[in-house]
């Protein structure tokens, strides 16, 4: 007797090894599938008929001791089930009153989106569709940036040919920034900014087929660059440094990456805190697709950033990554952007910014096993073999049958 624990994928895959009938593996397949889901904001009726309409499914819902007392407030929970017991809630849920007529079809959707991790987004009308996930090359040309500042700055041909060479390597996005975000850094002028991006741009565009992204927060930069045929705006301020941003966003369609930041470049790595740094990040991500969308933006058009490194301690930065995947409850696009960065340094004990290309490399497969699809690096060679590697692991049946 041989005996092995299957996850669920697994154990998907060996009902068909084992022979089960078609239509049993259709009906059992929701049954191996089991969700634990947080709900939050709940009061307190609504968390005891919840509790109640699990139980009856043969599923669970744990609630605070004060919701048995009946007390009035708001509460979170947690419920327990599988897919199918899901279902079943949804559908009891429907009748019941306490405004929780959709809650079960919106836990079903946000587990659908947690199983299958967002992988599409639209610029200017055109849907981007993202087969296994995206590169985004970093083109930084600024005097100061923490990993490449000065490398590419002051010499337009010098960064488009760094442009194009990344391309071939494999990045889908060319991502163009001209003031540094890293900590402590100062702001820099918009004139200054326009004079440092927009050459680059105008010459990189008839040049190449990858989307090019403006890492910029500020209105006149985004119109300028979006005029020069930029496709997606990087605003790391997500839309909270100049209030006309958003409308540009709106009127032209390009795509738009939202950022956590706690606080500003300037300030933000001094002596940052979170009480639950994955529900406040949701949060924040919760007001600002709010706020885009309810001023014009297409939810289609956005893009996430858990923003690695920016207002975060080290073991923020490390449970970001290993729980990324509760951010696909939103179903948009997750970018992370781990490339090089300090927490990768001060774990591995590693000064030289250019020596941690394997430390980025790990945090990336990690990132790509929680749900990310755009990944944001300045060694695209090496990132994009990694993630092909890993991709080939995680659809290793699509070279069943294969003699090689």
């Amino acid at each position: 007797m041989n005996i092995r624990i299957l996850t669920p994928l697994t154990a998907q895959e060996e009902l068909k090894n084992i022979d089960v009938h078609p239509e049993g593996i259709h009906l059992m397949e929701p049954k191996t599938l089991h969700y634990c889901v947080k709900i939050s904001g709940v009061n307190v009726k609504q968390a005891n008929v919840i509790k109640q309409e699990a139980l009856a499914v043969g599923a669970d819902a744990a609630i605070p001791y004060s919701v048995l007392n009946l007390e009035d407030k708001i509460v979170d929970i947690v419920i327990m089930a599988t897919v199918k017991q899901y279902r079943k809630l949804a559908e009891k849920l429907e009748n019941q009153f306490f405004n929780l007529k959709e809650a079960g079809y919106k836990i079903l959707q946000a587990i659908e989106n947690y199983q299958h991790p967002s992988a599409q987004f639209s610029v200017k009308g055109r849907r981007i569709e993202i087969k296994d996930f995206m590169i985004m090359g970093i083109l930084n040309v600024t005097p100061d940036s923490f990993s490449d500042g000065g490398k590419y700055y002051g010499d337009v041909s010098i960064a488009v040919e760094r442009a194009v060479e990344m391309e071939r390597e494999g990045a889908s996005i060319i991502d163009i920034g001209g003031e540094s975000s890293r900590p402590g850094a100062e702001s820099l002028s918009e004139e200054e900014e326009i004079q440092r991006v927009i050459p680059v741009i105008k010459k990189l565009r008839p040049k190449t087929q990858a989307l090019i992204s403006c890492d910029t927060s500020r209105y006149s930069v985004a119109k300028a660059a979006l005029e020069e045929g930029v496709d997606i705006i990087n605003d790391i301020y997500a839309l909270r440094r100049d209030e006309k941003l958003v409308k540009l966003v709106a009127e032209t369609g390009c795509g738009l990456v939202l950022m956590h930041m706690k606080g500003t470049p300037e300030n933000m790595q001094k002596n940052p805190f979170y009480h639950d740094v994955i529900s406040e990040i949701s949060d924040f991500f919760t007001e600002r697709i709010n706020f885009a969308v309810e001023n014009g933006v297409k939810t289609s058009s956005i893009i996430i950033d858990p923003g690695i490194g920016f207002g975060k301690r080290i073991v923020d930065n490390l449970e970001i990554i290993n729980r990324l995947r509760e951010f696909t409850c939103f179903g948009l696009p997750i970018l992370l952007g781990t490339s090089r960065k300090s927490f990768i340094g001060k774990i591995s004990n590693e000064a030289n910014v250019e020596h941690r290309v394997p430390g980025t490399i790990a945090s990336c497969i990690i990132g790509y096993s929680g749900g990310a699809k755009i990944f944001r690096v300045h060694d695209v060679k090496e990132v994009f073999q990694a993630l092909k590697i890993a991709y080939a692991i995680e659809n290793y049946g699509q070279y069943k049958g294969s003699c090689s």
